[in-house]
């Protein structure tokens, strides 16, 4: 395990907004760590031992019911910070983390992430207004996504690909997002089958192009939907 450079740092989106020096504090606490692909971080109900930040690949954080069902709550992008919630409290881990792909992560154990927020009220001050804004991105995301239409969930998820994952392009947005019908399924409340229909035909309609390695999408179509 590695120490992470400034430069890496700079790109958490928790940590914009830091002073260099401030950064650097951040710095020497850090560690650099790769997980493979379906390897998991951290198990729901394990003690939380430590906060994490995606600098390359793709985590998805998901619960699991009585019954045994899969219900994915998130799916994180480079630069995120997770979880999000449990800042000087010993609660678990609210869910189950696992990589989608080759993931690179900073991580910062939580007892030394809290005492440097209690030690320097500047940085607790800054890091705070940064999660509140993350936090009602993501409200605003679960609601979207909390409608009965299914086409428009499909269309919300889409949209939140495309802004929290996409590189935009002359055909359209790419987006590098490798997760089954199944997995959306899992995550926007709907059947594996309902999902298919739905993706078929924004398919049929050019809205959808590429392959779950790469795909395309047209945005700007999809809005006017």
């Amino acid at each position: 395990m590695t120490k992470p450079g400034l430069n890496v740092i700079k790109e958490i989106v928790l940590f914009q907004g830091l002073t260099e020096d401030e950064l650097n504090k951040i710095v020497h606490l850090a560690k650099e760590r790769h997980f493979h692909r379906g390897e998991i971080l951290f198990m729901e109900g394990d003690d939380r031992e430590a906060v994490f930040f995606l600098q390359r690949g793709l985590i998805k954080v998901f619960k699991v019911d009585d019954e045994g069902r899969e219900h994915i709550v998130n799916v994180l992008g480079s630069g995120q910070m997770f979880p999000h919630v449990g800042f000087f409290r010993d609660d678990p881990y609210p869910g189950t983390a696992q990589s989608l792909g080759e993931s690179d992560l900073l991580y910062i154990k939580r007892v030394h992430f809290d005492a440097l927020l209690m030690d320097h009220p500047e940085i607790m001050r800054k890091v705070m207004r940064v999660m509140g804004e993350q936090i009602l991105i993501l409200q605003t995301k679960l609601q979207e996504l909390a409608t009965t239409d299914t086409r428009q969930r499909v269309y919300a998820f889409i949209r939140h690909a495309c802004e929290e994952h996409g590189q935009s392009s002359e055909k359209g947005i790419h987006v590098k997002l490798q997760m089954t019908h199944e997995e959306i399924a899992h995550m926007i409340g709907m059947t594996r089958e309902s999902v298919n229909r739905v993706w078929n035909e924004l398919r049929r309609e050019g809205v959808i192009l590429g392959n779950r390695d790469e795909w395309i999408f047209d945005l700007e179509r999809l809005r006017c939907m």
